[in-house]
């Protein structure tokens, strides 16, 4: 089964009208298209001390962390990010790539949790639904080795080692997740990047 997340940054919709701030989020975006997400991690970490509320920051700092493979922490920034957010959209998009986040760590019932999320407030998301079975398949199956497990007997040690053997993605879907995200990233930073020097407008006259 084809795994479709949306892991992208947004570049454009910065909540705060501080011209620092734009101006962090702005290298911060450009480390990022550098892949150098350990630094833009950090600028959107400073972006956040002096604005804590910015939703752009938050959120993209949840994308850098899940870049670097840093699932937990990503998944706290979308959560953070969740909090901040006022529009249904943003919400449906942030519970959609928590639910990837959770996927990519084998966590599948906070997966089925944050897609049914995520369908709730756009119903009409195909890759969401099919990314919605794929955890309710994936967790049918370690629950169903979790039972076999019980039945034979294993030691507590060895069933242990084992789910966390069979629990994690195969390497083939993990590289499906990264490559769909990938896909999708190029084409809304295509979509957006003419959009992008709005922001800057925007800085200027703030200032």
């Amino acid at each position: 089964m084809k795994i479709l997340p949306a892991i992208c940054l947004i570049f454009f919709m910065s909540t705060s009208s501080a011209q620092d701030v734009n101006k962090i989020l702005g290298d911060a975006d450009k480390q990022y298209q550098k892949s150098e997400y350990l630094n833009a991690s950090k600028l959107y970490e400073e972006a956040l001390k002096t604005s804590p509320t910015d939703l752009t920051a938050q959120y993209n700092l949840g994308i850098a962390r899940f870049r670097l493979d840093q699932i937990e922490g990503a998944t706290e920034a979308f959560k953070k990010a969740l909090g901040l957010s006022k529009d249904k959209s943003m919400s449906a998009k942030i519970f959609y790539n928590s639910g990837v986040a959770f996927l990519k760590s084998a966590n599948y019932p906070e997966a089925i949790t944050a897609f049914r999320n995520a369908l709730k407030l756009n119903s009409e998301d195909r890759d969401c639904r099919e990314n919605l079975q794929f955890a309710i398949n994936q967790n049918k199956k370690q629950n169903n080795q979790k039972q076999q497990q019980q039945n034979s007997g294993m030691s507590q040690k060895e069933s242990k080692e084992q789910q966390k053997s069979e629990s994690k993605l195969s390497k083939q879907q993990a590289e499906k997740i990264l490559q769909s995200a990938q896909q999708e990233e190029s084409r809304v930073r295509d979509s957006l990047r003419s959009k992008k020097s709005n922001r800057q407008n925007r800085a200027t006259k703030n200032w």
